[in-house]
């Protein structure tokens, strides 16, 4: 197999570099560190200023706001914007997981409309799935959308709860049940909705971690058929195959990658040479980490092909979530950094300390760990044979 990298993605890594290794970017991260309003400070403005130059969306069709570019540019993207210290989350979100589902199965208008505003970062994005008794469980969800059939109008009401960057997104995409004449599989639907729509409150939770999560009141909230995302009803299929965007596990390899890499730096600090224990705690998470950045890289490269496998991607995910936790309590253990409250990051040891709390919740969020085995389980027992398999030994590109 060839795991070379395109010539075209080495030329965008170093467009991406001068581009965020730039004064006005270093201003931007800093504004954002400081977290002047309370909460995980505010990255829209940021993201703005790397819309402008066109690098949010590399693989994406120019005529969405994208470059037409290779799976490999997203990758790149992703670890040189946690390399840089740019909080990637809201951008994750909103691009690569949300924006692609749009891509995948919007309307020509939702395309038009919708895409280039999320490439620019003019538009931010937030996912209302998780509910306060419904979370790995999202066939059971109880958010309900209606409609009147005389005004062509959808009412959603309901609560969604422990959700990301909710006070920083424009548009939520929500999963509500819409007939319970058939299956819990079949009653859901997909809905984009502003934020700014009366009826909708978002309400902060705290957390261990620097990220902000967000319960969410739907209090009769109306939207127009334009705002349904696919057909009625076709909401679980939708989802399905938005979990092989949302879980590549690239951005927790992307963290795990620059976590290792601050951790190695700290332990070689001065020309000291890493003790045998430590050696062999650098080698191991190293050789997690490439396997990692393969998976995530089969993952993207089925989306682009438009082939996704779910089971793949859980397979990306539980690795690279894994890895990455992994990768936070070691380095901890082996620097002994001090815990402390929450606070702009600038050191690696302070960077090091918020990924030490972010790290429980990684093999939760964005699917439970369990969950991710599941399905890879149940996918090999129904597969055929890695000989027999028809894509085994397929170059990733």
């Amino acid at each position: 197999m060839d795991f070379s990298i395109l010539r075209t993605t080495d030329e965008f890594r170093r467009e991406l570099r001068e581009v965020l290794y730039s004064p006005a970017v270093d201003d931007l991260v800093n504004a954002v560190a400081a977290r002047a309003d309370g909460m995980d400070g505010d990255a829209r403005e940021l993201y703005r200023y790397l819309g402008k130059h066109g690098v949010l969306a590399p693989a994406w069709p120019s005529e969405y706001g994208g470059r037409d570019g290779d799976f490999t540019e997203t990758l790149v993207l992703m670890e040189e914007l946690v390399q840089r210290g740019v909080p990637q989350s809201l951008y994750f979100i909103s691009v690569q997981i949300v924006g692609s589902l749009i891509l995948q199965s919007g309307t020509e208008r939702q395309k038009r409309d919708l895409l280039p505003r999320l490439a620019s970062g003019d538009l931010a994005a937030c996912i209302l799935f998780t509910e306060p008794d419904n979370g790995s469980d999202l066939a059971g969800v109880v958010t309900r959308a209606e409609r009147d059939d005389r005004t062509g109008t959808w009412t959603v009401s309901g609560r969604k709860k422990f959700n990301l960057k909710t006070a920083y997104a424009d548009v939520a995409l929500i999963a509500a049940r819409t007939d319970d004449s058939v299956s819990q599989y079949e009653g859901i639907s997909l809905l984009l909705a502003p934020l700014s729509a009366p009826g909708v409150t978002v309400r902060p939770l705290p957390s261990l971690a620097d990220e902000q999560f967000h319960d969410v009141s739907l209090d009769g909230v109306r939207l127009g058929d334009d705002a349904v995302l696919g057909a009625p009803g076709e909401g679980w299929s939708l989802i399905t195959g938005m979990f092989s965007a949302e879980r590549s596990g690239v951005d927790y390899y992307a963290r795990g990658l620059h976590w290792l890499r601050l951790a190695e730096e700290q332990l070689t600090e001065g020309g000291r040479q890493a003790g045998e224990d430590e050696a062999s705690g650098l080698a191991r998470h190293w050789a997690r980490l490439d396997a990692g950045r393969l998976l995530s890289a089969r993952a993207l490269q089925r989306l682009q092909d438009r082939e996704p496998d779910i089971a793949e991607a859980s397979l990306a995910k539980w690795h690279n979530s894994d890895t990455a936790q992994k990768i936070a309590w070691w380095s901890l253990e082996r620097l002994g950094l001090p815990v402390a409250a929450g606070g702009p990051q600038s050191s690696p040891t302070e960077i090091l300390e918020a990924a030490y709390r972010e790290a429980a919740g990684m093999t939760i969020s964005g699917g439970a760990s369990e969950v991710l085995l599941e399905i890879v389980a149940g996918a090999r027992l129904h597969h055929e044979s890695d000989h027999d398999h028809p894509r085994a030994g397929r170059r990733p590109r």
